[in-house]
């Protein structure tokens, strides 16, 4: 999918960019790894890589990619016979999923890999074990790797279960991070649990971007049947838990103001899918998956973007209200605090329904607050969350590794 790579000029670096992903998913490290390679091309000689996957044309397509991407082949025989021999094994069988690594050029030609996502760990693996061969540099930017050591309390695993959660995905993954030249950590937060995770590896905070398409035309949201005399709100994420979906709908409930919430995002289980089929549709509607143009449209409606996560490291979709200019009542987790002033939005503690409600109504309340924050968002936004930007401070860091 990637024009055929063009010599490189004698002081331009050639970079190898790739995108770690399981066949099925298509997340936020996934979006960030592609939109960074398209934007670096204005100051490397770039090849984006990505394990090949069922959604890589529409990501083309839906992130308007000018340069268009490669994919390397996602192998998964073992993850396929292990879901053949148990009736379930939750998530874990995509970790076996790995790759050949197949490059546009002989590896050896590249000056540095920049890895992306950690998961499925043996395509992470693979390729960090090729570019070792190869003695190619690499980086790889972390989008929340440094939360995989709590995993085993998060998720209550046995004694048993965390012996093998050690030997088998954490002593990979330390061995993948502990080999890089550099990393990259998406907030100062991140930045820190890096640093006492691996004090030896040179950390740099570089943020994920976000588009900035305020001169786009908008969608037509006529088939949405928006409602004409109420504020709209907006949630996009993964209907789980930790997304603190059951936190915005206890909260909708506590609102004084009569507004629509509008959700987008794909059901992880029915629970949360069923809750919202629950409400009445002039308060309450479920979108499924959007599209990002659909997605655009709404942030751009939306009189507030309502984000009540319970973990995330430095989320995209908080990045694109921004963009667009709406305010957002969101948690004070991971990096959120970073992208969110008091001059854009307002930030709660995490599992604090009331207080979320209670933010939504103040802002609700207050047209020319919402106005203000709007404006400082799309400012915030383009000053400091351009992808421009983002590629500029990547290739600085390149430069080092390289001199």
């Amino acid at each position: 999918m990637t024009p055929a790579a063009s010599p490189a000029a004698d002081d331009e670096l050639t970079v190898l960019n790739v995108v770690v992903s399981s066949p099925d998913k298509r997340g936020g490290a996934i979006r960030a790894g592609l939109q960074l390679g398209d934007h670096l091309e204005s100051y490397a000689d770039v090849d984006t890589v990505k394990m090949a996957g069922k959604y890589d044309e529409l990501l083309a397509e839906e992130l308007g990619l000018t340069g268009g991407f490669e994919t390397t082949p996602s192998r998964t025989l073992l993850r396929n016979i292990g879901r053949a021999a148990m009736e379930s094994t939750g998530n874990y069988e995509n970790t076996v999923i790995w790759t050949e690594l197949s490059t546009p050029r002989p590896l050896e030609e590249y000056d540095v890999a920049h890895f992306h996502n950690a998961v499925p760990l043996w395509g992470l693996l693979s390729a960090a074990i090729r570019c070792r061969l190869a003695s190619v540099p690499y980086v790889m930017t972390t989008h929340g790797i440094s939360k995989i050591p709590d995993l085993p309390e998060s998720m209550g695993m046995s004694g048993a279960q965390q012996f093998v959660f050690n030997l088998a995905f954490l002593r990979p993954y330390r061995w993948v991070l502990g080999n890089a030249e550099a990393l990259f950590a998406l907030s100062e937060s991140d930045e820190q649990r890096l640093n006492e995770m691996l004090p030896t590896v040179p950390t740099t905070v570089v943020p994920n971007g976000v588009r900035l398409n305020l001169d786009k035309p908008g969608t037509d949201l006529l088939n949405f049947d928006l409602p004409s005399n109420r504020p709209l709100l907006f949630f996009v994420g993964k209907l789980i838990t930790s997304k603190g979906i059951g936190d915005l709908l206890d909260a909708y409930e506590q609102l004084d103001n009569k507004c629509t919430l509008f959700v987008a995002g794909p059901p992880a289980t029915e629970e949360y899918a069923e809750r919202l089929e629950r409400f009445d549709e002039e308060n309450v509607r479920y979108l499924g998956y959007a599209d990002q143009d659909v997605l655009e449209a709404f942030y751009r409606r939306a009189d507030l973007f309502v984000f009540p996560t319970r973990s995330d490291v430095f989320p995209l979709v908080t990045l694109e209200a921004l963009a667009a200019g709406t305010p957002v009542v969101s948690t004070t987790v991971g990096g959120i605090p970073e992208q969110i002033t008091d001059e854009t939005g307002i930030l709660v503690p995490p599992e604090r329904p009331d207080e979320i409600a209670g933010a939504v109504d103040e802002l609700l309340n207050d047209d020319q607050r919402r106005a203000s924050m709007s404006e400082a968002a799309i400012e915030r936004a383009k000053t400091e969350y351009s992808w421009d930007g983002v590629a500029r401070k990547t290739v600085n860091v390149y430069e080092r590794i390289c001199k």
